[in-house]
């Protein structure tokens, strides 16, 4: 794929470092280089970057080999603020040897930036973002074919829509999930037991619970929460935070008939999270999300001003929600 792409410079933008390294990984074995090799491998990082360095890096030929190559670690040379060293950098990559190759990994990059339209034009620039739910999914079954263990499509889907928009923690994760599952079907119960969700992830759940009027379950994550230490603040802001999203998607939906996909893009949400949020919107009339948006808010207040205790706030706020009248 690399050599295919027929340059020196590359950008590796995006925040997913599973995609990077596998992306790295493959691109030094299309070139035959080997990271052992400290004649023709150079890796810099941020702290260590010395202009005059790397213009002595670059015009040193390579060691009995083809290519030199030469990684730059988040630099920061692309964001904004950085133009003086920016333009420094420019200046030594603008025209590289042939015989340099030249990989430059950034989380963070401004578009508007001269470095980044440089790399547009004349070299490539490779974006490492998550690869949506069917691409880890494969990536997943993978990993359990060559484990020998099984799981549906909708236990996969369970664990993925539970864990962070992040290949790398997603298999972290699945790792634990293996070891301790380590022959036969993975099931829900297993990934529940083992594996750690974050606190967004839990209050969309608890969310849900309070939609489908099963306050039982509802309480029992609740709990769980506070069990885990988690603040009663911190719950009551995404609490709200989900609510708050409801209205936004009820009326999107309703007074401007936007589909799925383009609430998917306005609110910057995943496409799942939308789906999901939609359903549970339909639950509510206009005046009853106002309602809890608004009792989040004394909520909030009471709590602050001491006049309940955190968590029992949170609870009664929970009960108020699961009273709310069906709709429809």
């Amino acid at each position: 794929m690399t050599k295919m792409l027929n340059t020196q410079g590359y950008l590796l933008m995006g925040e997913d470092n599973w995609l990077k390294a596998k992306w790295f990984k493959t691109f030094k074995q299309d070139y035959c280089i080997d990271e052992q090799d400290m004649m023709n491998y150079v890796e810099i990082k941020a702290k260590d970057l010395s202009f005059s360095k790397l213009e002595d890096t670059l015009n040193t030929l390579p060691f009995f080999a083809s290519h030199k190559l030469i990684y730059l670690k988040d630099s920061g040379l692309f964001k904004a603020g950085k133009k003086e060293e920016s333009d420094s950098f420019l200046g030594l990559i603008k025209d590289l040897p042939e015989y340099i190759l030249l990989v430059v990994d950034e989380k963070e990059v401004d578009k508007r930036n001269k470095l980044y339209k440089v790399f547009k034009e004349r070299y490539a620039i490779i974006v490492c973002d998550y690869p949506g739910e069917e691409q880890v999914i494969t990536i997943l079954q993978k990993e359990l074919k060559k484990n020998r263990l099984e799981m549906d499509k909708g236990n996969l889907l369970y664990f993925i829509r539970n864990m962070p928009e992040n290949v790398e923690a997603i298999l972290t994760e699945f790792q634990k999930l293996i070891t301790y599952v380590e022959e036969g079907k993975i099931t829900q119960e297993a990934i529940d037991a083992v594996c750690i969700f974050s606190l967004e992830k839990r209050v969309f759940e608890l969310v849900k619970k309070i939609g489908a009027k099963e306050s039982s379950e509802a309480l029992a994550i609740y709990n769980r929460m506070i069990q885990s230490k988690e603040s009663p603040i911190g719950i009551l802001v995404l609490i709200a935070r989900h609510y708050r999203v409801m209205l936004q998607i009820k009326y999107l939906s309703s007074k401007r008939n936007l589909s799925q996909k383009e609430l998917a893009t306005q609110l910057k949400l995943p496409y799942f999270a939308v789906k999901e949020l939609t359903e549970q919107s339909r639950k509510y009339s206009f005046k009853q999300l106002e309602a809890i948006l608004a009792a989040c808010l004394e909520t909030d207040q009471a709590i602050k001003t001491g006049k309940m205790e955190g968590v029992k706030c949170v609870e009664v706020l929970i009960m108020n929600c699961l009273n709310q009248p069906k709709i429809g």
